[in-house]
């Protein structure tokens, strides 16, 4: 994708055709002690001994003998049967975009939870412990890279996740499909979703963009808008797509804003059109979408107010800075009305969670993506898996019981192989919490084969 859509296009169809350790048995005392100590003694020396000991101590306890024989054959059957092992453990690779300045620490936090929950609670994967190997990685795809070539070069990880935000998945999942490695991406960048071997488990921006603009135009009756883009080079790229999708539902993007990441914007926002029906802020985070909302206040918009999720983060969420506010999430973020699966997503992220776990921003594509990778590495074999049946497992998956998360399933429609998740979570804030009185939106990923030309 360059500037334009027609670049977009050609790039996208380029795309298209581009994989106990036992313990020592017997009693604690001195006499125990010795006769461990001889360990060279055979077992018809010990009765020798035992013998000699016996005809030497006329005042010995006649319970003695009997307990020693207790003892030798406890011994004897702890040899021939010793206890079983510990079930080996299972791995999942996580690539966490938790470094510099664009950073979402709650991805490795919230994944860590509920590993940490699944082995406390629920016997790891059907008895084994389940291991998070965790690479940090940066907001530059140089550091993506080499964490993909660090699982590529481990055998004990058949499975690896990475929480890459647009580029940056793409990158790792050059390095680790060319590798053979399956691999399950955060979905921002539209060849997330175009290549085989590549798995996505949430709507991302194709699929989140859908449904913006589905809802502004068919939901709310909008039929022009403002889009307000972080200043970035890595989000340039997909205001053709954008306003591509928006066309397509009926909405005309008649203006663009770049934001910069100053804690004032009242300049740029104050220059947009207020006569435009809805205003769509596409953000890169928290800050900048409070520096936003407060931006807002002050010119006094009365249209629509959009955001994308990573402007939804939980901080500006109870701030009550985006109340009004309406727009897609990639998972379950815990909502109001969520009944029993936001019951226990939170208490998993109060209990197993740290300083860095929140309720918003991407915990819910975390928690979702390490319940699907334990039904996966059950279903490929446990420690027996191999990359191989890993693969042969993603493409074959589908579920309806991730907590709070709508049904999935693998592969995804037409091009969009790895469009496993086509219903985003609708939302809009009030009271300085989330609610969905909209619920799911089911999209079908096949409506956007003509941004393949």
């Amino acid at each position: 994708m360059r500037s334009s859509t027609k670049s977009l296009l050609r790039l996208l169809a380029t795309m298209l055709t581009c994989t106990l350790i036992a313990a020592a048995c017997g009693d604690d005392d001195a006499s125990s002690d010795t006769s461990s100590d001889a360990s060279s003694d055979t077992s018809s020396d010990t009765s020798d001994d035992s013998d000699d000991s016996s005809s030497a101590d006329d005042g010995a306890d006649d319970t003695e003998a009997p307990d020693d024989a207790d003892d030798a054959d406890e011994a004897e059957s702890t040899t021939d049967d010793p206890p079983a092992e510990e079930n080996a453990p299972v791995k999942i690779g996580l690539i966490a975009q938790d470094e510099e300045l664009l950073a979402f620490p709650e991805v490795r936090s919230v994944s860590q939870a509920f590993i940490d929950y699944f082995n406390a609670e629920l016997d790891g994967a059907e008895g084994h412990p389940i291991e998070l190997d965790v690479c940090g990685a940066g907001d530059a795809p140089e550091s993506h890279v080499a964490c993909a070539q660090q699982f590529a070069n481990d055998d004990s990880i058949n499975l690896v996740i990475s929480g890459g935000f647009l580029g940056n998945s793409a990158a790792a999942g050059e390095v680790l499909v060319g590798e053979g490695v399956p691999y399950v991406t955060l979905g921002n960048d539209f060849i997330d979703y175009l290549t085989p071997g590549q798995f996505t488990f949430d709507p991302g921006l194709p699929g989140l963009a859908q449904v913006f603009f589905v809802f502004m135009g068919q939901t709310r009756g909008d039929v022009s808008a403002t889009l307000f883009i972080a200043d970035d080079p890595a989000f340039a790229p997909f205001i053709p797509a954008l306003e591509a999708i928006a066309a397509a539902n009926g909405v005309e993007i008649n203006e663009v804003v770049p934001l910069g990441f100053e804690p004032d914007l009242t300049g740029p926002v104050s220059a947009a059109n207020t006569d435009n029906d809805g205003w769509l802020f596409v953000l890169a985070d928290g800050a900048q979408c409070t520096a936003s909302a407060s931006a807002v206040a002050t010119v006094g918009y009365e249209g629509n107010l959009y955001a994308n999720d990573l402007c939804m983060g939980e901080d500006v969420i109870a701030s009550g800075a985006l109340d009004g506010w309406a727009g897609p999430v990639v998972s379950s973020a815990p909502t109001t009305d969520g009944g029993e699966d936001v019951d226990l997503i939170i208490r998993v992220i109060d209990e197993y969670g740290d300083s860095d776990s929140q309720r918003a921003g991407l915990a819910g594509w975390a928690l979702a993506n390490m319940h699907i990778a334990r039904d996966i590495l059950i279903a490929a074999g446990l420690d027996e898996a191999t990359r191989e049946s890993v693969m042969a497992a993603l493409n074959s998956y589908s579920s309806d019981s991730i907590p709070g998360y709508p049904a999935v399933a693998c592969p995804g429609p037409s091009a969009w192989v790895g469009a496993c998740n086509q219903s985003p979570l609708m939302v809009t804030v009030a009271d300085g919490q989330l609610t969905s009185p909209d619920g799911f939106v089911q999209l079908d990923f096949a409506e956007l084969d003509f941004l393949l030309g």
